[in-house]
């Protein structure tokens, strides 16, 4: 194939094949966090398209300096265009998709069928439970009273004597380190 290139067509080739590493980092930051799903047929479809114009503007664009800002360019249009080729053929698909998670409950025009055992808590809740009686006796009687029990900060800061700034202070404290040592799952 290589033969029935022109010299010019060589040199387009070969100026491509210069900057085709920075053009896979281009299409990464242009598909931002989709580029593990797009970014390689992007530059695939740019590319295309680049060669696809006469051979004229590629030796002008090569000539400009400007090859690089120009595939990029048609990258970043490809992207956003809701009716362009890209969009047509790799984006839709992927967007129309969804991942659904089979340990997530999901309510509203989702029908949900009851799995066996669905009713015995879910891995968070264990996680919680396990890391609650970690706890300190305080934070302990503090979590317990207010989220197991649902009572307010005034009802409990009025029985332990307890003042409500401290109270609420601890209970945040506490629930975002339970957060923290359970977020893997979820």
């Amino acid at each position: 194939m290589d033969k029935d290139l022109t010299k010019e067509e060589k040199l387009v080739r070969d100026e491509l094949t210069k900057i085709y590493p920075q053009l896979q980092i281009n299409m990464i930051k242009t598909c931002g966090y989709n580029s593990d799903k797009w970014a390689d047929d992007l530059l695939a479809v740019s590319v295309t398209f680049f060669l696809e114009k006469p051979l004229e503007t590629q030796l002008k664009v090569i000539k400009d300096g400007k090859l690089e800002h120009y595939i990029t360019f048609i990258a970043g249009t490809q992207v956003r265009s809701g009716s362009s080729k890209f969009y047509n053929y790799y984006r839709r698909f992927t967007t129309s998709q969804r991942e659904i998670f089979d340990n997530k409950t999901y309510k509203g025009r989702m029908v949900s069928f009851q799995e066996p055992f669905e009713d015995e808590e879910d891995l968070v809740v264990t996680c919680i439970k396990k890391h609650m009686e970690e706890l300190n006796p305080y934070e302990k009687m503090i979590i317990n009273e207010k989220v197991v029990e649902g009572r307010t900060y005034k009802d409990i800061s009025e029985q332990y004597d307890i003042p409500y700034s401290s109270l609420t202070n601890t209970a945040d404290s506490t629930l975002k380190k339970l957060k923290k040592l359970c977020q893997h799952l979820y």
